[in-house]
Formats: C-alpha cells, sequence, structure tokens
C-alpha cells in the first residue's frame, strides 16, 4: 500500500473524529433545553395562516405560506411549509431540525478551514467556538428565525464545493460548482445576512487557488477552471441581487448617502460593544451576574463536563499533532482578518436600516454572519495570548484551556437564555386558555386588546403585537377575519381609535373587545370615552406586568 493512500486514510479518519467530537460539542449545548421549547412571535402569525389553508398538500401550503413581505425568501416560505408539512403544531420536530442545521454548518465550517489548508488545531479550534457562541442565541430557540441557520449552513455547504472543485479533475468539477450555486442560491434566497460573505468567498476561491496552482502558459486549463469557479458565483450573485431588489418590500429608501454611512458606522460600534465587549472582555462580568441572578446547577454541572470534554480533545489533538502556537504574527492576522469579516457579516445593512444590536432577544438574530468574524478573532486572540507563555507545552496547555473556559461561558449563557423561553411557551399556552375561556366565540371581525400580560419572559416573546396574538386568535377561532393586539406602555388612545407603538389602528366600535388577563374581566370599546374610563379605571400606566427592566426589546438585565 503506497504512502499517499495511507497518508489519505488517516486524514480521513481525523476529519471524521473531528466531526463526531464537533457533533457532541453542539448536541450537548442544546440536549438541555431544546426539548422545552415551542412557539413564540412570528411563529403565531405563520402558524395561524398555515393551519388555515384549505389545500394542506405541501404546494397548498407553499401557497398559504406567501407573503410579498416575504417575496424575496421563497425559499424561507418553502422552509417553513415543509416543517409545518411534517410536524403540524408540535414544536419539538421544528426544534430537532433546526439544531440539525447548527450541526451541519459547524461541521462545514470545519470542512472549509480543513479544506483552505489552516493547521488542525486551528481549523477545530474557530468552529468549536463558533458552535457556542451566545452572540445569535436567538437562532437556536425560534422557529420563525431558523432559516438563518439554514442559511448558514448552505453558506459553508457553497464555499466548501467550490474549494473542493479547485482540486478535482474536470469530470467532477460540474457536480461540485451546482452543488456549490445551488446552495449560493438557498441561502441567500433563505435570508440575506449571509449574501455579503459570498462576495468574500470569491477572494478566498481566487486566492486558494493562485496558492494551489502555479498558473504558467503550458497549463492553461487551470485558469480555465479558476476563471468558471469565479465567474459562475458571481453570475449567481448579481442574478439574486437583480431577483431580491425587484421582490423586496423591506429595503425602502436609505436617506442621503452620508446619513445613511453614519447610521451604519453606529451600528457597527454598537455590534463591537456587544459582541467583543459583552460577551468578550465581559464575560466575567456576566457569568457572575448569571450566578448570583439565575443559578442553575444542572447546567453549571454540564458545562462544566462540555468544558472538559473540549479540554481534553483539544490537549490530546494539540499534543497530537505538536500543534505550533509560537507565531504571534499569525494569530494577529487571525484577529484582524476576523474583524473584517465581522463587519461583512452586516454590509447587507448598507442597503437599509433593518437592524437592531441587542445581546439577547430577537435582535440578536442577524448577528450570525458576523459571529463568524468574532469567532476567528476570539481564537487568534486565544492563540496570541498562548505564545506568550515560555513553552510549547504550556503555550498549548493555556490554548486548550482558553478555548474549554470560553465553550463552558457560551453554554451557561445560552441555556440561561432558554430558560426565559422555556418559560415562556406555558405562559403563551396559559394566555390562550384564559382567552378561549373569556369568550367562547368571537363575532366576525372583532378584534381583542389583550392586557395584563407582561409581552416579555426575559427576552423571549410572550404576546407582544398585533402578528402574533392575531394568529394565535385565528388558530383558536379557525377564522381569518380577527384581529388582537397587546397593551404595553407605548399603546395610545386617541379619538378615532387605539393604535400602538408600530402604528396598527384598532377603530372603536362594538366589536372592539379588551380583556384583562389578570383580572378576568372583558370590556367593549365603543368610543374613545369608554376606552378612557377602562384605562383610567384599570390599567391607569398602561402597564403590562413586567418586571423592571428593558422592555422595548425584550433584553433581560443579567
Amino acid at each position: 500500500m503506497s504512502q499517499k493512500i495511507i497518508q489519505d486514510r488517516n486524514n480521513t479518519y481525523v476529519t471524521i473524529q473531528d466531526c463526531l467530537f464537533l457533533s457532541i460539542v453542539v448536541l450537548l449545548s442544546l440536549c438541555l433545553y431544546v426539548g422545552g421549547l415551542g412557539f413564540y412571535s412570528d411563529d403565531w402569525s405563520k402558524l395561524g395562516y398555515l393551519s388555515m389553508s384549505e389545500d394542506q398538500s405541501l404546494s397548498g401550503l407553499c401557497r398559504s405560506a406567501y407573503s410579498p413581505l416575504n417575496a424575496m425568501r421563497p425559499v424561507h416560505m418553502l422552509y417553513q411549509s415543509v416543517l409545518y408539512w411534517l410536524f403540524g403544531l408540535n414544536p419539538l420536530g421544528y426544534h430537532l431540525v433546526n439544531g440539525a442545521l447548527l450541526l451541519l454548518g459547524v461541521v462545514l465550517f470545519y470542512l472549509v478551514l480543513s479544506e483552505i489548508g489552516k493547521p488542525r488545531i486551528i481549523a477545530l479550534a474557530v468552529p468549536t467556538v463558533y458552535a457556542i457562541l451566545p452572540h445569535f442565541s436567538t437562532d437556536r430557540f425560534w422557529f420563525s428565525a431558523s432559516q438563518i441557520n439554514l442559511s448558514m449552513a448552505l453558506y459553508f455547504l457553497s464555499l466548501y464545493a467550490d474549494l473542493r472543485a479547485m482540486r478535482t479533475q474536470w469530470s467532477h468539477l460540474c457536480g461540485y460548482k451546482l452543488l456549490s450555486i445551488l446552495s449560493l442560491l438557498g441561502s441567500t434566497l433563505a435570508y440575506e445576512v449571509f449574501l455579503p460573505m459570498f462576495l468574500l468567498n470569491l477572494l478566498v476561491v481566487w486566492y486558494h487557488g493562485r496558492k494551489s496552482y502555479v498558473l504558467v502558459p503550458s497549463n492553461p486549463s487551470r485558469r480555465v477552471k479558476l476563471a468558471v469557479l469565479f465567474g459562475s458565483n458571481l453570475l449567481a450573485l448579481i442574478l439574486v441581487l437583480v431577483f431580491k431588489s425587484l421582490t423586496t418590500t423591506r429595503a425602502g429608501e436609505v436617506g442621503f448617502f452620508k446619513y445613511h454611512i453614519l447610521w451604519f458606522s453606529r451600528l457597527l460600534k454598537d455590534a463591537l460593544t456587544v459582541s467583543y465587549g459583552e460577551y468578550g472582555f465581559g464575560l466575567p462580568s456576566l457569568l457572575w451576574r448569571i450566578l448570583h441572578l439565575y443559578p442553575d446547577w444542572t447546567v453549571f454541572a454540564v458545562g462544566g463536563g462540555l468544558g472538559l470534554i473540549v479540554f481534553g480533545y483539544f490537549y490530546r489533538t494539540a499534543s497530537q499533532s505538536k500543534a505550533d502556537l509560537t507565531d504571534q504574527l499569525s494569530m494577529l492576522t487571525y484577529i484582524a482578518f476576523g474583524l473584517v469579516v465581522f463587519v461583512i457579516g452586516y454590509a447587507i445593512f448598507l442597503t437599509n436600516y433593518s437592524a437592531v444590536i441587542t445581546p439577547t432577544g430577537k435582535g440578536n438574530r442577524i448577528a450570525i454572519a458576523s459571529a463568524v468574524g468574532v469567532a476567528i478573532s476570539f481564537v487568534g486572540a486565544m492563540g496570541w495570548v498562548s505564545a506568550l507563555m515560555s513553552s510549547n507545552s504550556l503555550r498549548r496547555l493555556c490554548f486548550c484551556a482558553l478555548i474549554a473556559i470560553y465553550c463552558m461561558s457560551g453554554f451557561v449563557i445560552n441555556n440561561t437564555l432558554a430558560s426565559f423561553w422555556i418559560a415562556a411557551y406555558p405562559k403563551e399556552k396559559e394566555v390562550m386558555v384564559g382567552i378561549k375561556q373569556q369568550f367562547p366565540t368571537l363575532p366576525t371581525d372583532s378584534t381583542l386588546i389583550l392586557d395584563g400580560v407582561c409581552p416579555y419572559v426575559g427576552p423571549a416573546p410572550v404576546f407582544e403585537a398585533t402578528w402574533d396574538l392575531t394568529g394565535a386568535l385565528i388558530m383558536l377561532y379557525r377564522d381569518y377575519s380577527l384581529r388582537a393586539d397587546v397593551v404595553t406602555p407605548n399603546f395610545k388612545i386617541e379619538e378615532d381609535g387605539l393604535y400602538n407603538i408600530y402604528g396598527d389602528h384598532h377603530p372603536y366600535g362594538e366589536k372592539l373587545f379588551i380583556y384583562h388577563f389578570g383580572r378576568k374581566i372583558t370590556n367593549r370599546l365603543t368610543d374613545v370615552n369608554t376606552a378612557r374610563l377602562y384605562f383610567q379605571a384599570v390599567n391607569p400606566d398602561h402597564g403590562s406586568g413586567c418586571p423592571p427592566g428593558k422592555e422595548a426589546y425584550g433584553v433581560p438585565v443579567f
């Protein structure tokens, strides 16, 4: 048996071993909470319309899932229709699929870094840290954000296919290119945050191709292959951009260019503060507050076990491969490159204002692309610190310990956040049962205003606005004509009706009901006087029973 065959087999064995390790990390990261998650916020609107579809076939569900707001995301609509077709109103199936997508994306991230030729310890460390980052925790818990994990997994699959195509024979090139293009289309038509990252992929493929091949005139096929790899992706991206510009309703006016750049700069500043501040330098303080405010010894114990597993595997890997962590310049390069990727991860918001930076809650779902850069720069920072040690054994020990500590910390944060989402789902079901008991039937075209319920449990939404409670009522009463809303401190009483912070208007009349969940009382708001009398007597400050803290985006104060 030739030396090359033996080496290839050894490499395959190592790759499988590393992929199994990454799978264990991801599965452990979600094992404590995935069974307790439910549906939240936009989920109810989507499920309401899907459940009311007269045609429950997959094609019928896809037609029911269509909305002008999501016309630029056809893969998203197909994905949610398939999940509803498979699982109906059982949330566990949705969240298991979402966890599988996270796992797939992490494994593909590792394969990409290995294909590029990064040292094994780095190729393993970056996706391990990425898998556990709390920066995009909402994508773990919320069905309506799960298409972002799909987009992420397809992004890495597209890049991996292109990199494999670089070293394959011409006979297999078309297969890899087809996989790459389909993955690119699937990723960008499911969600947009990874779209600018595909421009980075073009540079990675070009650089890796130039580095891998000696492009001399006597071998023009190499140049042709690189042109095919580069040009076909660029053409696909142009087609995607044209399609989205023709179908989107979300871009809107970005205003004066200089003003928008200033807004984007502030967005990046806020994102840096959260990603590298609160979840970076501020990590010890954050863990200390969690320990005091939300102690859960099961979470701490499993997190500690995960940390030991990570440390043991990394130390064994570093010792076997004799990992060289002495090059501080390389580690600084990782930090710098990670920051560049971080910025690219938010570049889609140069086209719109649809971004809110929050450390938790629904707003952090958009950080999943920028978190790729965070993981790279965090590993670079850990490597740079380790390179300061005096010997190779200490450097390896320090690097493995830092990776393990961060994984343990991320596990604790993610599972602490998950506890809020787990608590929110039974509250939602309790509210729905209370509404059904209070209103066995509702007249057609009625509007129900829910009072006395906090819209959030920490970062997790209960019922927060028109879109979610309306969807829940449609499911509950099987009536498309119903509308609903939730009283918050931003609720306004005007002469012509009630308004919420999003501008939704509810005219007064015999079919405008308000229900206080805590007191179990119901009133009709027939005019402005009855509305004022109700709120003066029952809820003068329009409070929703929330504990002190930030309510606007459901951000808990750790």
